[in-house]
């Protein structure tokens, strides 16, 4: 099921909140699995969306498309990813999860989010690595409520 403004190139997994301050994003080398399993972890937690890239590379050309083009203006996001990541509040980060995940580096510069990774293991036992994903995504949510609140938080 697609949601509104999702394209082949991605779809929302979990989508955000007002109170989303990490959005996972995931590619076509992480397993369905291993999403599955992290979304379970997570699923109290509001604070967290998962986006996933099913097609990396057209997401990419989408973007840079509009950028060239200069389609972007006053009224908003013109590019069907610029239009999801803007769902996110502005002060969100990205904790971008792949084997490759020098490919998913550009999407901190489409609104300009600060960004973490976790490299994904194809193949490798998914346990430890869940754990791995889950301090990531605990660091970037510590590192939002400091930026926001300091150290009394």
């Amino acid at each position: 099921m697609q949601l509104r403004g999702e394209t082949r190139a991605w779809r929302w997994r979990r989508e955000p909140s007002r109170l989303t301050q990490v959005c996972i994003v995931t590619d076509d080398s992480v397993t369905d699995s291993f999403e599955q399993a992290l979304m379970a972890r997570l699923e109290s937690s509001p604070q967290v969306a998962l986006l996933r890239l099913s097609d990396t590379a057209v997401a990419h050309t989408e973007w840079l498309a509009t950028r060239q083009c200069g389609r972007s203006d006053a009224r908003g996001p013109e590019n069907a990813l610029e239009r999801a990541l803007d769902r996110l509040p502005s002060d969100s980060r990205l904790l971008l999860c792949s084997a490759e995940v020098a490919a998913l580096e550009w999407l901190g510069g489409v609104i300009g989010q600060r960004v973490f990774f976790a490299h994904y293991h194809p193949g490798a036992d998914e346990a430890p690595q869940l754990v791995a994903v889950i301090g990531t995504v605990e660091d970037a949510l510590r590192a939002s409520l400091t930026e926001k609140w300091g150290d009394s938080y």
